[in-house]
């Protein structure tokens, strides 16, 4: 439910860095009103910048995604500042190359704090305003993790996977009401989620952000009463194993 203009308020998650920025940029070039938000401030200002020395609108809300209350506040402040929010895109995540056995409790924590009660807790935030306008769209950029097996990524798979199952139980239960949820599923992307060596080295089988990124707005843009419930993007040569 867009302007009169076309014009739709985005809120894009983890928009510092990675597929996230990407997102930030790609809505904004459509036409979008941008909302970036993260918990890195600087960053997430130098987004907006950048975007609007290009001619396009984009703003920054820094604050913590795992917080009910940071979330909650910025969400109110968001809609007082806007007047509404069309699209909800959740993208923030985090991980740690391990086995099982090496991750420690706080990486576990962290991994599902970011990937899992994030998305929960700016859904929930989100939910009131869309069920009042009697729409709104939820995007959730997953990974291919959750329906495949990558050793030393046990924990991500986990959060990813308990995003997916959350997302698609929200979408029979918000269905009647206008609401789209759609599920984004992209292979390997080149992003500082890798570390310095594996983008080194595998570099020339990854995804580029911009492309998950394009495909995403192109997705979100479907007609009135149609619905993209999941999105598979993934690298030509497949899996990347590491």
């Amino acid at each position: 439910m867009a302007s009169e203009d076309g014009r739709r308020v985005v809120v894009v998650t983890g928009a510092s860095s990675g597929i996230g920025r990407s997102l930030a940029q790609a809505f904004a070039k459509a036409g979008d009103l941008v909302v970036a938000c993260g918990r890195d401030r600087r960053r997430l200002e130098q987004l907006s910048d950048f975007v609007a020395a290009a001619g396009f609108d984009c703003r920054s809300v820094a604050f913590d995604l795992r917080s009910e209350r940071e979330t909650s506040q910025a969400i109110r402040r968001i809609l007082r500042r806007e007047g509404r929010i069309d699209v909800l895109v959740n993208n923030a995540g985090v991980t740690v190359f391990k086995d099982v056995a090496s991750t420690t409790t706080k990486e576990f924590d962290d991994i599902l704090d970011t990937g899992l009660r994030a998305p929960f807790l700016m859904t929930k935030a989100v939910l009131p305003h869309f069920m009042k306008r009697g729409g709104g769209m939820v995007i959730n950029i997953l990974s291919y993790a959750s329906k495949t097996t990558y050793t030393k990524s046990g924990v991500y798979s986990a959060a990813k996977a308990g995003a997916e199952a959350l997302m698609n139980v929200l979408r029979e239960e918000v269905r009647r009401s206008g609401i789209s949820v759609v599920n984004v599923f992209p292979g390997a992307v080149e992003t500082p989620m890798w570390s310095d060596a594996h983008r080194s080295k595998y570099r020339h089988q990854m995804m580029r952000p911009e492309v998950v990124a394009a495909a995403v707005v192109l997705a979100s843009k479907q007609p009135s009463g149609t619905m993209i419930e999941e999105l598979t993007i993934r690298p030509q040569a497949g899996d990347l194993r590491v």
